[in-house]
């Protein structure tokens, strides 16, 4: 992971190794990362994730504090079925700063999570998880896209019709093969954005 600095401005000078218990391996003089222990602690419960995203997304937040919960509405977010879990961090830690900065809020993240790829964090945002990086960022985005979509279904006032699980386990061999190409554009994206130190 990155230092403690805006993502944007990371670069690989930046990047700090981490242990499974979110110990830094080479930090020398950098400010490690608050929030490792999201995971570091995913990590440790899911050897099946390669690549954990975690993000603020405003798109996503509503869901994390109301009582609708965020399902697959579309067919490029059929890895949210049947619904992401919501972490509520006043249950693993009481009155918090809402962070997940020690390894008891990180388990207790990656717990709710389960097996799934998505978990909403009430109020702050969510965590994402894949076998690879590309995937983890294609699911990130695309979690996105699916709760704003969701959200103005919501507000056409009449019953929303979702995936259903049967589609969305259809649907993943189809996103194990397109995801790459979103990966490629945004990578490219990316480069080009990148400011040079």
């Amino acid at each position: 992971m990155s230092r403690s600095i805006a993502p944007v401005l990371a670069a690989p000078d930046d990047i700090i190794e981490y242990d499974l218990n979110s110990n830094p391996l080479n930090a020398k003089d950098r400010v490690s990362f608050l929030e490792r222990f999201i995971h570091g602690e995913i990590y440790k419960l899911r050897p099946d994730v390669k690549a954990v995203v975690h993000t603020h997304s405003s798109g996503v937040i509503p869901f994390s504090t109301s009582q609708v919960p965020l399902k697959p509405i579309m067919h490029t977010a059929a890895f949210l079925s049947p619904a992401a879990p919501v972490f509520e961090i006043r249950n693993a830690g009481g009155i918090t700063n809402m962070l997940v900065g020690n390894a008891q809020l990180g388990k207790a993240l990656a717990e709710t999570l389960g097996t799934h790829n998505v978990a909403l964090m009430r109020g702050h945002g969510d965590v994402v998880v894949a076998s690879s990086l590309q995937m983890a960022v294609f699911r990130a985005y695309y979690t996105d896209v699916n709760a704003r979509l969701e959200a103005q279904a919501i507000v056409l006032g009449t019953p929303v019709t979702f995936l259903e699980p049967e589609e969305s386990e259809k649907l993943g061999p189809v996103l194990e093969q397109i995801h790459t190409r979103a990966w490629d554009l945004w990578k490219r994206a990316a480069t080009r954005k990148m400011p040079s130190k």
